[in-house]
């Protein structure tokens, strides 16, 4: 079945897949504009990570297409009505909730511990993260601003952190995945039956 696929594509899948990162990740809070969703999808497939978290409670969630450059295809995208129903099974399964919050105290984000598991939390573009999720976050941080403006566009901001956090959290791994290699062989061969379907309905 895979010889429907050029040899080039199928070693980028594994390339990529072999790349991914299940131990980082980033929810988005009441991010309005679906331009810096859009953008932030693009960002965290780029950097590697495996999913992303949309706490969007109210109609359906239009994505840009040319922002995403089809990005969201390679990324398990979960949407959430409130804040609790996606938080609280974060922590469950073992996530650090850090949220971006420039409050006084914030950490720096360069004093995040990448090591284990860790979720970004981003809130909207105008009143950031609502109460509830400040309640539920274990740390708050900060991107540390060294000019007159104080601060970023959520999808620039996202994407520094996204960045910082993949880079520190392979450093400490050792490795590019988190991945078992089991896991690893499952998403390569996700993506490339993906592939094949994809391919059979446009002939």
């Amino acid at each position: 079945m895979n010889d429907e696929l050029l040899p080039r594509r199928i070693e980028r899948i594994r390339q990529v897949a072999a790349q991914r990162l299940a131990g980082l990740t980033v929810a988005l809070e009441h991010v309005h504009d679906p331009h810096n969703v859009s953008a932030v999808l693009r960002s965290a497939e780029g950097f590697g990570l495996s999913a992303v978290h949309v706490i969007w409670p109210e109609g359906r969630l239009e994505l840009n297409k040319a922002v995403t450059q089809g990005c969201h295809k390679w990324l398990d995208v979960r949407r959430y009505r409130d804040s609790l129903s996606c938080l609280e099974p974060l922590r469950a399964a073992g996530f650090r909730l850090c949220g971006a919050d420039p409050k006084e105290g914030a950490k720096d984000l360069r004093d995040l511990d990448f090591s284990k598991p860790t979720a970004l939390i981003f809130g909207s573009e105008h009143h950031g993260l609502s109460p509830q999720a400040r309640e539920l976050c274990d740390d708050a941080f900060a991107i540390r601003m060294r000019g007159f403006s104080q601060s970023f566009n959520i999808s620039v901001a996202a994407a520094i952190c996204l960045f910082w956090g993949a880079e520190r959290r392979r450093e400490a791994l050792g490795r590019a995945s988190d991945l078992t290699e089991a896991e690893i062989e499952a998403l390569q061969q996700a993506w490339i039956e993906r592939e094949l379907a994809s391919k059979r309905r446009e002939t």
